[in-house]
């Protein structure tokens, strides 16, 4: 399959997400056995290399389609498919949003015809819409949870809340109210717990947890004052 680049009228070749063969985890990079304790590992260190090993394995999209059917609706663990716990939650709820990546271009996005200007991009883009929207101008046809999952797999954060500009001296729950009180209450309608929630902004922990619940208790309140 090929996409064709509007600019210079250039095809980009790549391949879609095949159906998994039944022998695909004879081929992972992890049966080797080399650093396996990194994929069970709390350690940063070790989630990173982890993942590091992940990127170069040829059925990477497989190993993440099959980690998600295993994951527990509330635990998850360890690094499966170049993704650790709370990316995995993060996607769960693109998914709940109606965000389904397409983990073949995602593939493509981390090959080495891609991945260095990726890792360019994402430095200097300071959210997902603007790293989606420099893509396309090379004729890409990517969308942002596509694009998130790519970012993830080569190391990025790939955080759904844009960083600040160098001259908005907001704090983070201030940002998160101002700009993301929407989606907040959009996936707790939809039951999304909020330790996931903040997952799904990137930035998962006990301190963003608590900024989504101010939004929410916020929201109560003001309804049941309306109510009343």
């Amino acid at each position: 399959m090929t996409i064709l680049n509007a600019g210079t009228r250039r095809h980009t070749t790549w391949a879609a997400s095949a159906p998994a063969t039944p022998d695909w985890k004879t081929r992972s990079i992890c049966r080797t056995g080399e650093m396996s304790d990194d994929f069970f590992s709390t350690s940063t260190a070790a989630t990173k290399r982890a993942r590091a090993l992940c990127l170069g394995c040829p059925v990477i999209v497989e190993c993440l389609n099959n980690q998600r059917q295993v994951d527990d609706t509330i635990y998850r663990w360890g690094v499966g498919g170049g993704l650790d716990p709370d990316q995995r939650r993060a996607l769960e709820l693109e998914e709940l949003l109606g965000h389904v990546p397409n983990l073949g271009m995602a593939r493509v996005l981390v090959s080495p015809r891609w991945l260095y200007q990726l890792k360019s991009l994402r430095s200097r883009c300071r959210s997902l819409e603007d790293l989606v929207a420099a893509l396309r101008e090379d004729g890409l046809i990517v969308d942002e949870v596509t694009v998130r999952v790519a970012v993830w797999w080569s190391g990025g954060e790939g955080a759904r809340m844009a960083r600040l500009a160098p001259d908005d001296r907001r704090s983070w729950r201030q940002q998160l109210r101002d700009d993301y009180t929407g989606v907040v209450l959009a996936l707790h309608e939809l039951g999304a717990r909020r330790a996931d929630i903040a997952a799904y902004l990137g930035n998962p922990g006990t301190n963003a947890a608590k900024g989504v619940s101010e939004i929410v208790n916020a929201a109560a309140k003001a309804g049941m004052e309306l109510a009343a």
